[in-house]
């Protein structure tokens, strides 16, 4: 047995910082819980990585993904992940990451069979994308599983690999129901579908044999939603009409005519980042405020202001590099993601290394990706 503790305009930034104090009146009560028991302590997470080490990790990966056309790209997610998974450091020990790029490489082979059989296939017979998706929707809860069961089973920390528990036909079950639900109500549904997926998903995670819990309600994620979407319209729209409305009087050159009329879509997708940023801090605190383990809990405070500040000077940095500062956007991204969150330890707690742990495919995972799937909280 081993032992383990576990640069924006500032008018969408105010009116996003008013709705953000609005929503959380229920703050005073998440920090009041954040006071641990006595004897107990409050880990912090580090994250050690730079933006220059990252850069040559990045730029290498795409070189050798460029040239030997995607193949190398397997390697490129094992060494990108173990980078990041040995820089991120919980009271004195890093996290290790032990996937294999073969299985990774696999798993990628056989997604691609599936995409290039399909729109081969659907070409030459449009029926068969209906079979497609009907084998889809009736293969989904297995690839789900088997990709969480591949994260989670080359996760580890302090020697102790992390498991996902939960069985094909127990996530068929979860999911069953509420994808009918889903269907009746025209998506209205959707918030309740993702608070029950979300805790589906950390509930059937185990560090060792330690089972995590967590229980949602739909009712947040709909009030997450719905104030994010207030908040997209009242940041897009005056800019929309404002941009609209100088496209419509302002003359130019013919040259600059098609760009002009991009002018519009600039607020539209700031709204869009502010909103997003705003679901995203409030979705991530809720999930981890809600997030247990025996002896352990979890809080965030990630600021919607502060993300949305961040996101935006990520696109702008992206923009006019050229795409050459996506390796310092996502590190300063993750360090304040980190950074938010805390490890409650109310009591010492003795973990055991889990004894069902056979070795799963990555090819659950990589269609997963292959499709964009997000299977993670």
């Amino acid at each position: 047995m081993r032992k383990a503790y576990s640069a924006a305009p500032a008018l969408p930034i105010r009116f996003l910082r008013s709705w953000h104090d609005r929503a959380c009146k229920g703050e005073a009560e998440i920090t009041t819980t954040t006071a641990v028991a006595p004897g107990g302590r409050v880990l912090h997470p580090e994250f050690t990585a730079s933006a220059g080490e990252y850069f040559r990790i990045w730029i290498v990966n795409l070189f050798f993904t460029l040239i030997t056309l995607g193949i190398y790209s397997a390697w490129a997610k094992v060494r990108k992940r173990r980078y990041f998974y040995g820089s991120t450091r919980l009271d004195g020990a890093t996290f290790d990451y032990f996937a294999s790029p073969k299985a990774v490489l696999k798993g990628r082979i056989v997604a691609v069979i599936v995409i290039v059989a399909y729109a081969l296939l659907g070409e030459l017979y449009p029926v068969s994308r209906f079979v497609f998706w009907g084998l889809a929707i009736v293969m989904l809860p297995w690839l789900a599983v088997r990709a969480l069961e591949f994260n989670a089973r080359n996760s580890g920390w302090r020697g102790l690999r992390f498991d996902f528990v939960a069985g094909t036909a127990k996530a068929a079950r979860t999911y069953a129901a509420m994808v009918g639900l889903l269907i009746v109500t025209l998506g209205f549904a959707m918030p309740w579908f993702m608070a029950r997926m979300k805790s589906f998903i950390v509930a059937n995670h185990a560090f060792g044999r330690t089972p995590f819990a967590c229980q949602l309600r739909g009712g947040q994620f709909f009030k997450i939603y719905f104030l994010a979407g207030l908040i997209t319209l009242a940041v897009a729209l005056p800019g929309a009409l404002g941009a609209g409305v100088l496209v419509a009087f302002i003359k130019l050159p013919e040259e600059y005519g098609a760009t002009l009329f991009l002018l519009p879509l600039i607020p539209v997708y700031a709204g869009y980042i502010v909103g997003y940023a705003y679901a995203e801090a409030r979705i991530a605190n809720l999930v981890w405020n809600n997030t247990s383990a025996p002896g352990v809990r979890f809080a965030s405070t990630l600021s919607a202001v502060k993300l949305a500040k961040l996101y935006l000077g990520n696109v702008l940095a992206v923009i006019t590099s050229v795409g050459l500062l996506i390796p310092w956007a996502v590190i300063r991204t993750r360090r304040y993601r980190l950074g938010c969150l805390a490890i409650l330890v109310d009591e010492e707690t003795v973990h055991q290394a889990s004894g069902r742990l056979p070795r799963v495919g990555a090819t659950g995972q990589e269609i997963g990706d292959l499709f964009n799937v997000d299977l993670g909280i």
